[in-house]
């Protein structure tokens, strides 16, 4: 079939010059076979260049599948120029006759000029950043676009990304330059759990009480979520209207978000996408594209893509502060776990799932996380997951899957702590695994 040719060409367009597949290809990476999967379908069916999927295969292969892809806000001109530059690369390839090439390619150099001299990756690479990779413009929105950058330059991106942020930056009671000088940096960045209008509600309040805040650009439109930098002369404050803000959540019988301390980095992190988001936030004619390749889909063999607690990864959302790293014991929440027919069709599917610590029989509820996000620790005895502070995480439970709050499922995790104090206290002392800070004062 043209679907199993396409699949082979980007199969091999990412083996190394042996002829064997690279790292790239098993474990941990196979959410990027599926991104190059998605791209090359969609050049088959000629919504994409073939120059773009070729790019995007390149570099997979130069970065072994250890990238990372962030959405990056631009100016609306730009993002239409990358358009525009798209369909002419398609125009390209579609022709034949050398005036009309001739003609195409001169409108290309022309648009590339003046793509370069806005363009992100040009800043990139004059901070020392040689190799990253634009993606091909799918999603629709006119505010972003995404890059995907190797692993061992993510702080040369981040040191970059930081600058380019201010440049953006649109500000909220003070912008986030005066901020910064009028509290000679002495201010916090928090995570609020929502946006749009519940964010201007939210500003409101914070002018009434006389905050000296700024709202930050929002790096992930429609996840919920929001940032705000606080003096922190005025963090008695913002901890009044929290509580505030928990006991009018509580009485509207609603569950208050997770409200949370993170710092710079944490806060560009939220810019960080992965395949499955790229592809899901693709434009409808896209997804429909995407779907008709689904329909004669062979599935593959199952792959484990858990890795050890020593890996880049692990090391990576360790540091994430919008994650919280919980210890899964093998034995008693894996082993002995009671599965049921969800339970094994979601590990069928490529997920973790494990025992809610205290629940059992007919209560008993399974945490479901992405594979990707578990880590082997402790010869194999020990299991670390990462489970997300800005949204729920999936629950296994009553033969459906749910999804659960941060603070529920971490307070199921944090009681089992609790009781283990004791015991810890009596063998050698062992780092804590659970040290992230939460501002979630109680009502």
């Amino acid at each position: 079939m043209d679907t199993d040719r396409e699949f082979e060409h980007m199969m091999m367009s990412v083996r190394n010059s042996s002829g064997s597949i690279t790292q790239m290809v098993y474990a941990a990476n196979m959410l990027q076979i599926k991104l190059l999967q998605f791209v090359a379908r969609l050049a088959y069916k000629g919504y994409l260049s073939v120059k773009s999927r070729d790019d995007l295969a390149a570099f997979a292969k130069l970065s072994e599948g250890k990238f990372t892809i962030y959405s990056i806000p631009v100016s609306t001109e730009h993002v239409n120029d990358l358009k525009q530059l798209e369909a002419l690369k398609l125009e390209l390839q579609n022709v034949s006759e050398k005036s009309e090439k001739k003609r195409i390619q001169n409108d290309i150099s022309i648009l590339k000029e003046r793509i370069d001299a806005d363009s992100p990756v040009e800043q990139l690479k004059g901070k020392g950043l040689k190799q990253c990779c634009v993606l091909p413009k799918v999603d629709g929105e006119s505010g972003t676009i995404q890059i995907a950058v190797m692993n061992k330059d993510d702080q040369i991106f981040k040191s970059w990304f930081a600058s380019h942020i201010r440049v953006q930056m649109a500000g909220g009671k003070k912008e986030i330059t005066d901020l910064k000088n009028f509290t000679e940096g002495n201010y916090t960045i928090f995570n609020l759990p929502f946006e749009g209008k519940e964010l201007e509600d939210a500003c409101r309040d914070f002018n009434t009480l006389k905050m000296n805040y700024s709202i930050l650009p929002d790096l992930k439109v429609g996840n919920d979520n929001s940032q705000i930098a606080v003096a922190n002369a005025d963090r008695n404050k913002f901890e009044i209207w929290i509580k505030m803000y928990r006991e009018d959540m509580i009485k509207q019988d609603k569950q208050p978000g997770n409200i949370y301390e993170m710092d710079n980095e944490s806060y560009m992190d939220t810019a960080a996408i992965n395949e499955d988001e790229y592809i899901d936030n693709a434009s409808l004619e896209y997804q429909k594209v995407n779907s008709e390749f689904k329909q004669h889909e062979v599935p593959g063999p199952k792959v484990n893509v858990m890795q050890k607690d020593d890996s880049e990864e692990f090391a990576r959302l360790k540091k994430d502060g919008n994650y919280e790293m919980l210890t899964i014991n093998r034995e008693t929440l894996v082993d002995n776990m009671a599965f049921t027919s969800v339970s094994k069709k979601m590990r069928e599917k490529g997920y973790f799932v494990s025992r809610i610590p205290g629940t059992y029989g007919k209560n008993e509820k399974h945490l479901i996380l992405p594979a990707e996000n578990v880590f082997v620790a402790d010869e194999g005895r020990t299991y670390v997951g990462f489970i997300p502070k800005n949204k729920p995480s999936m629950v296994a439970e009553n033969g459906n899957v749910k999804t659960a709050s941060y603070e529920n499922i971490h307070k199921q995790y944090e009681n089992v702590t609790r009781n283990m104090a004791y015991v810890k206290n009596l063998k050698p002392k062992a780092p804590n695994v659970n040290n992230s800070k939460i501002l979630n004062p109680k009502v």
